[in-house]
């Protein structure tokens, strides 16, 4: 068994190393990004083609992490199948982005507020990236006592400039601020509510948050309880908003619509706050002896 401590605030057991727990996390996000993207392309009907590239691409982004998550520390040859995987991966995201950044231009060639509310979300396949980042840290090491001097398996030992936690911080506090920008352009579509304010809201407060953490070189015991209740309050927000989004899609009909769900209210998007506050817990505990 392994005790991790989040801020000396909570102690937690757990039968796999961190970095195992972060592999498997990373395995079980591609799984539910991949079905989430197959539904929402499955829409178009797959066309065009290049559509597919999500789809076929999170399933052996999922195998890859699950295998990795195997052993303590992997193999070279697992490690480093994985780790190109997980560069693919941000390739993926990025492609992606570019895709649904086209498909939002009018037919003018333009930029304009209401078709970029209409369109694709524009940010959504900047997922894949952040995902794959966070799997392709997860079998990075840290050498003991030297911050920033980072192991990384059959390459060898690099230096970067700040340290592998605080590289998790900065994905987690971008990922809050991407949930955040995808709130205000899909709630745009039909106009701003209270509830609707609501991920807006704390998707700016717990970037600041974080990100704060991530900048600062110390932190106060008041920023390490704001942090950890800020991530705490993710679960709600997120259970709020699938709560309020299943609620929209059953409205009137009383029943199950996939297309409402997949294009008037996608019932798995608010969930990604709950998926970014674990991921904020896990990357700033630390393992117990």
């Amino acid at each position: 068994m392994t005790e991790i401590s989040v801020f000396h605030l909570a102690r937690v057991k757990l039968p796999i190393e961190k970095n195992r727990l972060l592999l498997l996390l990373v395995g079980v996000n591609f799984l539910f990004t991949g079905v989430d993207v197959a539904l929402a392309h499955a829409v178009n009907g797959f066309h065009p083609s290049y559509e597919l590239i999500p789809i076929l691409f999170a399933p052996l982004g999922a195998a890859s992490s699950f295998v990795a998550a195997l052993w303590p520390k992997p193999g070279r040859v697992v490690a480093l199948t994985h780790m190109a995987l997980m560069l693919l991966g941000v390739g993926v995201g990025v492609l992606g982005t570019a895709f649904h950044a086209n498909e939002a231009l009018n037919p003018l060639g333009r930029l304009t507020w209401i078709w970029l509310t209409f369109a694709s979300p524009i940010v959504a396949p900047l997922a894949f990236g952040g995902i794959s980042l966070v799997g392709l840290y997860a079998v990075v090491t840290e050498v003991e006592g030297r911050p920033g001097l980072l192991e990384v398996p059959g390459l060898g030992t690099f230096q970067a400039p700040m340290s592998r936690d605080r590289h998790f911080l900065w994905l987690v506090g971008l990922g809050f601020a991407a949930s955040a920008l995808t709130s205000i352009i899909d709630h745009g579509q039909y106009g701003y509510s209270v509830y609707k304010l609501i991920p807006i809201a704390y998707g700016l407060f717990a970037t600041t948050v974080v990100l704060t953490l991530a900048i600062r070189r110390t932190w106060s015991r008041g920023d390490e309880v704001t942090y950890v209740w800020t991530m705490a309050a993710a679960f709600v927000v997120g259970t709020l908003g699938f709560a309020f989004h299943l609620s929209g899609d059953l409205a009137e009909t009383g029943r199950i619509s996939l297309e409402r769900i997949l294009v008037f209210a996608p019932v798995l998007a608010p969930l990604l706050f709950c998926d970014l506050g674990l991921l904020g817990l896990i990357v700033v505990a630390t393992e117990t002896p």
